[in-house]
């Protein structure tokens, strides 16, 4: 058994054993943190080690770098560069218990960024993003910033924090963050790149109309009002502000034996009616809209349609902005679920049209090799604050995004469904044509993760 003595000394030694091998295990874990470096004054020349960012390094050992090499006898913590030397690179390592590590490589007279920002979701629901701006030399320099998505600047996203959009989901964005000293160049330095989760949509139904009156009824009068005329009398003016060939009447949209709602296109009967070409009217068809009396801001919006026959009819399932009366089209907005011409019977087209778009509108058109005369489709739209998506029997096949003053749709729309002959989109109408119909099996409206409104006047 070793005596008292002996055991103390024993213990002496372990001790004097750990510490020194602590040492330089200590230095290593200090030195792993970059050495940063800071301006000791306006003149952009003068540079310093900031010894709080060494983590308390006992007896280092510093050299400055120029361009790369090594200056003679710039072995202290403190450095003052040569007016000739401005904008050339410069970069301090640091040297303790045998390691090395080395600071940036920053350019004599600009802000240096000894950390460059970094970006993070605020929270788990990624509805926003933050900066922090990192760590800088001189300290006053003011931070400004630019978000991106890849390598697309995102229009307007300026700030220290980013609200992502529907289309950023699935991406990856980050930010340019610029900083600005009096005297100093400006240094641009971008962030780490973050992943914007997904967000799964899901859809509550809250309203519909199922079109499942009596056979024979006209639709329902509390949700749906005729414009009757050829547009002559109305906003668009005459031939609807598409040179249509038609004269809206109530009667030739009817609720049918099977619980649908079909709208007739004729030329019987049409010459009761003088159109705004100056002669009787070549067809007759229905328009039913639900302004004043229902209303809709975002949501899906979604209908299922069986379309019309017949190079020269033009069926829709769109929508206008509810201020129509003070905000003529297209300051209105106008939203095209659907457009079904007999041109193009294998073609669905989902656009939108407003203050720059006009006429011409921004959307796109889907294939369909079945077309859309022998069966329903579904045809919807996904209706967000910042975008627009259109889909056809729940695949999505365009999108629009909120990026201009084009967008007028944050607001009520109004629903319309109508069969139109000919005009502008439609073209000319087939010779021996004399019928055409087309038939709404439904129209439903559902929130998208509670987003979404129905109004009721």
């Amino acid at each position: 058994m070793p005596t008292k003595q002996s055991t103390g000394l024993l213990a002496f030694l372990v001790s004097i054993f750990f510490l020194s091998a602590l040492a330089p295990i200590s230095a290593q874990a200090d030195i792993a943190m970059q050495p940063q470096m800071s301006y000791s004054d306006t003149s952009g020349l003068s540079f310093s080690a900031d010894t709080k960012a060494l983590g308390g390094l006992q007896s280092p050992k510093f050299q400055w770098f120029v361009n790369g090499k090594a200056v003679a006898g710039a072995t202290k913590s403190s450095f003052k560069a040569t007016t000739k030397q401005k904008n050339q690179s410069i970069q301090l390592k640091v040297t303790a218990g045998g390691v090395s590590a080395s600071s940036v490589i920053a350019k004599i007279g600009q802000v240096i960024v000894n950390i460059k920002p970094t970006v993070t979701l605020a929270d788990a629901s990624g509805n926003k993003v933050v900066v922090t701006p990192g760590s800088f030399s001189p300290k006053n320099a003011k931070v400004s910033y630019q978000w991106y998505k890849g390598p697309i600047d995102i229009a307007g996203a300026k700030s220290n924090t980013y609200s992502p959009a529907t289309a950023d989901q699935g991406f990856k964005i980050y930010v340019n963050a610029k900083y600005s000293a009096k005297g100093f160049l400006d240094n641009k330095v971008d962030s780490n790149e973050i992943d914007i989760p997904v967000v799964k949509r899901n859809y509550v139904q809250v309203w519909q109309d199922e079109f499942n009156l009596s056979s024979g009824s006209a639709p329902d009068s509390s949700i749906w009002l005729p414009e009757n005329g050829d547009g002559t009398k109305a906003a668009a003016g005459a031939g609807w502000g598409n040179k249509e060939r038609q004269y809206y009447i109530p009667t030739l949209a009817k609720i049918t034996s099977e619980g649908a709602l079909k709208i007739d296109a004729t030329t019987t009967g049409a010459g009761e009616y003088t159109c705004y070409y100056k002669a009787p009217c070549e067809w007759i068809s229905s328009k039913y809209i639900t302004k004043g009396k229902v209303g809709f801001k975002y949501g899906r919006i979604e209908a299922r349609i069986k379309g019309p026959v017949g190079a020269g009819t033009w069926g829709a399932f769109w929508m206008l902005g509810a201020d129509i009366d003070d905000r003529r089209w297209p300051w209105c907005g106008e939203i095209d679920v659907t457009e079904l011409l007999g041109k193009t019977p294998n073609l669905s087209y989902g656009y939108l049209h407003g203050l720059i778009s006009d006429a011409a509108g921004r959307g796109t058109s889907v294939d369909m090799p079945k077309g859309f005369v022998d069966e329903y489709h579904t045809y919807a739209i996904d209706w967000l604050p910042d975008q627009i998506d259109w889909y056809l029997d729940g695949v999505l096949y365009g999108s629009q995004q909120k990026l201009d003053k084009d967008w007028v749709f944050d607001h009520e729309f109004y629903l319309i469904m109508n069969l139109a002959m000919g005009g502008n989109f439609g073209g000319p109408i087939e010779s021996g044509l004399n019928q055409a119909s087309m038939s709404f099996d439904w129209i439903r409206f559902s929130t998208i993760n509670g987003v979404g409104e129905v109004i009721k006047h």
